[in-house]
């Protein structure tokens, strides 16, 4: 069974001496837990396995741009799908950088071995 579909705003922090980019709902949740999607790409789920947040750690790195490209991120939007069978994360990231592209994504896919149950989740910046 599909839980209904949620969308939800979100707000971020860069602490630029450590490269981390948190990014988390406007929304209050409590933690369920975090699933690691690669090494340094961590997303967390709430009690009721929602997505409700994304740390990338070496976040500058990961997404090829300057550190201080984070002051001026104009975007976000990021899909979460989860499936009895996997989960996937798609996100597209959006930067005031001269002469570059403007747009950088992050796609993963890993299996469920959580048992979180099948949902689709968007954040966003608005």
């Amino acid at each position: 069974m599909k839980s209904k579909d949620k969308i939800f705003e979100v707000e971020y922090f860069y602490n630029e001496s450590i490269d981390t980019l948190g990014i988390k709902v406007k929304r209050d949740f409590q933690y369920g837990q975090t699933v690691e999607m690669d090494e340094g790409i961590l997303l967390d789920f709430d009690i009721d396995n929602v997505p409700t947040a994304l740390e990338l750690l070496n976040a500058s790195e990961k997404l090829s741009v300057p550190k201080e490209s984070f002051e001026k991120m104009h975007c976000f939007n990021m899909k979460v799908c989860v499936d009895k069978d996997s989960i996937l994360m798609c996100a597209i990231f959006g930067f005031m950088i001269p002469n570059k592209d403007d747009e950088y994504e992050l796609n993963y896919f890993i299996e469920n071995n959580f048992d979180f149950v099948p949902t689709e989740t968007e954040l966003v910046i608005v």
